[in-house]
């Protein structure tokens, strides 16, 4: 099995197309004040799944220092390809995330309790303008 991670500013699920709409692409983000909540999205591509089983997924995140500052709730995935395609699926999770302070945070995807992708944010403090 394979994972993979995009985190955005927002997705949206097309039904139309059969995928997802990504926003921008977030690799930092600059915050006015601490402590500030983000929002966030993030795309989970799983990918040579067993057809026939489940997975469990979950975020975890982790600042520079390897602490949890969040976690989502698992949540049980199966395949939803065609035949003709390599088994897998998509799930985007939306993340309200209390930053206390600066530096990268890792977003990291389990799958059945063990780690398969990691993506790095750097957050910012933006500074302030003396008048």
């Amino acid at each position: 099995m394979n994972a993979q991670l995009l985190v955005c500013d927002q997705i949206t699920n097309n039904t139309l197309l059969g995928g997802h709409a990504l926003g921008t692409v977030l690799n930092q983000v600059s915050i006015p004040a601490l402590p500030f909540v983000i929002e966030m999205h993030v795309l989970i591509k799983l990918f040579d799944l067993p057809r026939d089983e489940f997975v469990d997924t979950a975020l975890i995140i982790t600042n520079s220092s390897g602490e949890m500052i969040d976690r989502t709730p698992a949540t049980v995935l199966r395949n939803y390809r065609a035949e003709d395609q390599v088994p897998g699926v998509d799930q985007d999770v939306s993340l309200h995330l209390i930053v206390t302070e600066p530096g990268i945070i890792y977003i990291r995807c389990m799958v059945n309790g063990e780690e398969a992708a990691w993506y790095p944010l750097t957050i910012r403090l933006q500074e302030q303008k003396v008048s």
